[in-house]
């Protein structure tokens, strides 16, 4: 099957993301410090669990391995912590930039 249609501009997004932070300590760290807009977010947890949440919480937990998608986000929205305290864990995020 072959497609022969128009192939236009506004049918993609915009370009990839790609970013990865790691822990250096125990407390929350924002992901990224400037406003990102971002679609189509894949959350990695590479190493240690982690806890991420915004700015005041951070409860919802990934697991080392585990991953969650957000639809759209601005990305400097996001908190990560460790969760056991003294393992500092990964985390990598790819998007599409709006």
């Amino acid at each position: 099957m072959s497609y022969t249609g128009e192939v236009r501009a506004e049918y993609f997004g915009g370009a990839v993301y790609e970013n990865q932070n790691t822990a250096v300590a125990d407390t929350a760290r924002r992901f990224e410090i400037t406003s990102k807009r971002m679609r189509d977010v894949l959350i990695y947890v590479t190493t240690y669990a982690q806890y991420f949440g915004d700015s005041a919480n951070q409860r919802m937990e990934i697991g080392a391995g585990d991953y969650m998608w957000i639809t759209k986000i601005d990305i400097s929205t996001l908190y990560f912590k460790n969760k056991t305290a003294g393992q500092n864990g990964t985390v990598t995020i790819l998007a599409v930039r709006e």
